[in-house]
């Protein structure tokens, strides 16, 4: 299955009601990406631009895009972003077929 890495921040009131109340979010978010056919690999909280990140798999890139915007719309995030993720193995496979096709792309030109 395809792997996707989902970063998030959360929105102030969320932030102040998980102070208020200390909670592990990985279960409510994986009934939502479970009812869209995914899995939660693995979650981490984080410092930086985003307050956490999530890996997970889905069938396809159309169940994912459902469950993130499921979750997107709750109001309980400022900043969400999801990337696909290819193993190493697909890396190299996508390398040898640039290699094959490199040729065929022209730059612009005046």
């Amino acid at each position: 299955m395809p792997t996707y890495m989902t970063q998030f921040s959360y929105s102030t009131k969320s932030i102040q009601s998980l102070v208020e109340s200390p909670q592990d979010r990985r279960s409510p978010a994986q009934r939502v990406f479970a009812a869209a056919g995914g899995e939660i690999l693995s979650m981490y909280y984080c410092f930086g631009d985003y307050d956490g990140v999530v890996i997970s798999e889905f069938p396809s890139d159309v169940a994912a895009a459902s469950a993130i915007l499921a979750v997107g719309s709750s109001g309980a995030f400022s900043k969400v972003k999801t990337t696909v993720l290819l193993t190493t193995h697909s890396g190299v496979t996508a390398m040898e077929g640039a290699k094959e096709i490199v040729g065929e792309y022209r730059p612009p030109s005046a």
